[in-house]
């Protein structure tokens, strides 16, 4: 049964949906949220890790590989509305495909607002998640889809902007997906006493790109009811996958009991709420 609660998402490549708020988009399903996820680009410069996937054979046709994975994906989390906006991929920041004319890097912010504006106005959400200002990681893909999102958010609130893209809607909250230092250290210190290989590479938790201080986490999600179906669709994304990586060499046992809460940062609210939060649905439900 429907709730009237309704989440947009942006993300920039397939499987980010996954990574940043899976087990939320699988226990939000559960709960009757209507949800709505927007993908920006079709992620075809992605490097590809499945073992029974020829990098020759396969890499022409990554980008629609990538779409099928993510409808996959967006299936097993429950996904109300998948959308693609189309776009290239950049690649990682600093590489030369960041300027190839067609990168999302270098789409024409205005047309990628606007195509955002038609997709809030359409879905009409209460709640809408993305990345911070860095993207996280400072990807360039994840920059610009933080740009449109913040600017089409604005403009969808506004009857005489991008008139021709529906009726005004007015966002209640906007969120940041976030990684905090703390989630980050108890994966690494369960590898050691496990005795297993660090799940990050060598490179101490603190000097990780995109992971930030618990204090800015302000709402955490515990999804526990939706981390299977979070691993579902991270295999799903199967061209992106090796099976030693951690969250599929992990035991589901485990990634539930200590891996299931998804993280946020509250850009800002429009109707009451208390930090800390434990639901993206703070004061609207």
């Amino acid at each position: 049964m429907g709730t009237g609660l309704r989440l947009l998402t942006v993300h920039a490549h397939a499987d980010d949906e996954t990574l940043t708020m899976g087990a939320t988009l699988a226990l939000l399903a559960d709960q009757g949220v209507a949800t709505c996820l927007v993908t920006c680009t079709d992620g075809e410069l992605a490097t590809v890790y499945a073992a029974d996937m020829v990098e020759e054979e396969v890499r022409p046709r990554l980008g629609e590989i990538r779409r099928d994975e993510l409808r996959a994906a967006a299936t097993a989390l429950g996904v109300t509305e998948l959308h693609f906006l189309g776009y290239h991929d950049s690649g990682m920041a600093g590489a030369d495909t960041n300027q190839a004319p067609h990168a999302f890097w270098r789409a024409d912010l205005e047309e990628v607002t606007g195509r955002l504006v038609e997709r809030i106005r359409a879905f009409r959400p209460q709640v809408v998640v993305t990345y911070d200002a860095y993207g996280g990681y400072g990807h360039p893909d994840h920059i610009q889809a933080h740009r449109g999102t913040v600017l089409a958010i604005e403009a969808a609130a506004r009857p005489g902007m991008f008139a021709q893209a529906g009726e005004p809607w007015r966002v209640s909250k906007l969120y940041y997906t976030a990684f905090p230092l703390s989630l980050i250290r108890k994966a690494v210190a369960m590898a050691e006493a496990a005795g297993l290989p660090p799940p990050f590479g060598e490179q101490a938790p603190e000097e990780m790109e995109g992971i930030v201080p618990d204090e800015v986490v302000t709402t955490r999600v515990e999804a526990r009811a939706g981390s299977a179906r979070r691993r579902q669709a991270l295999l799903a994304h199967h061209s992106q996958i090796a099976m030693d990586f951690p969250l599929v060499a992990m035991p589901e046992e485990v990634m539930a009991e200590h891996f299931s809460t998804d993280h946020y940062e509250l850009a800002w609210s429009r109707v009451p709420t208390t930090i800390p939060e434990a639901d993206l649905f703070a004061g609207v439900r």
